[in-house]
């Protein structure tokens, strides 16, 4: 049988080396991973007319709030720009092509209490320059996949996800290294932010079959949660951590982590893609546990 034709914008990164092991494993795809600047409108195309896809999973993106609150432009440059590159070099391509843009549950923004759990039906209200630039792009896919019949572009949102070989900046890798240094260093607390926020934690592998389901059954311009079902404290992660450690740490509110504009409650319904045949798999107790032994045993993470 003939291996379909995946390219993947952002396969280097946390989520991508996930879905590209999957892909790998489900030995149906033929995988070119994306190999340019995807702000190049002129390069984008290059890639798209050489690997000529029939599968595109774009992934591609500035995905850190404070680095977008910090340089909204670099931000829009990739997460809008790119993704207008990408759509426009398929369209010229003119061959049937499913897409799935994996944009963000952050587009949801400031929503009321009662209005959760979160779903697809909802008005999204971006309150920062990341999720504004999420929104804007998961626009220009459905315009292209309502006026170009070779288009078919299907929007996964993903609520948070975890796993080993997350970036540092991110909430549980970043406690994982404050907990695991201060056990070594001999020191008593660990600095955090606001603990109070809940949110919707998912195993990274959980996400990426749901990317999987997407692109093969997902509706065209449709709009697809990806998420656990349950809320979680930021505190109960922390908490938990520091249990999976074995050693007694205080906390610490750091003003520097606290974000200004943070949404208090979120977690998201996932009944659109369950009826897809998605389900979630993962246990968070076991998760954080695999994330935390894998960094205690990273020797080059501490090694500077």
């Amino acid at each position: 049988m003939e291996k379909i034709k995946a390219l993947i914008t952002g396969g280097t990164g946390f989520v991508g080396k996930y879905l590209v092991s999957s892909l790998n494993q489900s030995g149906e795809y033929d995988i070119s991973l994306f190999s340019a600047d995807i702000r190049d409108k002129s390069e984008t195309e290059r890639v798209v007319f050489s690997t000529k896809p029939s599968v595109v999973f774009h992934l591609a993106a500035q995905p850190f709030v404070p680095r977008a609150i910090e340089d909204p432009w670099e931000t829009e440059e990739i997460n809008v720009k790119g993704t207008l590159n990408l759509l426009e070099s398929l369209h010229r391509l003119g061959t049937p092509v499913r897409m799935l843009y994996v944009s963000s549950a952050d587009v949801y923004g400031f929503q009321k209490e009662e209005t959760l759990p979160l779903s697809e039906t909802l008005i999204p209200k971006p309150i920062n320059p990341y999720s504004g630039s999420k929104l804007a792009a998961e626009s220009y896919c459905r315009q292209y996949s309502a006026y170009d019949k070779n288009l078919t572009v299907v929007i996964a949102r993903p609520f948070n996800h975890i796993g080993i070989g997350q970036r540092l900046e991110f909430v549980i890798p970043n406690f994982c290294k404050q907990i695991i240094q201060a056990k070594t260093q001999k020191r008593d607390f660990i600095e955090v932010g606001d603990l109070n926020p809940t949110r919707d934690f998912s195993h990274v592998q959980d996400i990426v079959n749901g990317y999987m389901t997407l692109v093969k059954k997902g509706e065209a311009g449709e709009i697809y949660n990806i998420c656990s079902g349950k809320e979680t404290s930021i505190r109960y992660m922390v908490e938990e951590l520091i249990s999976i450690s074995g050693v007694q740490l205080e906390y610490r509110v750091d003003a520097n982590r606290v974000r200004a504009s943070e949404t208090s409650r979120v977690f998201g319904n996932n009944d659109k893609l369950v009826k897809l045949g998605w389900a979630p798999k993962c246990n968070l107790p076991e998760t954080l546990k695999e994330i935390y032994s894998s960094m205690e045993n990273d020797k080059a993470l501490f090694s500077h």
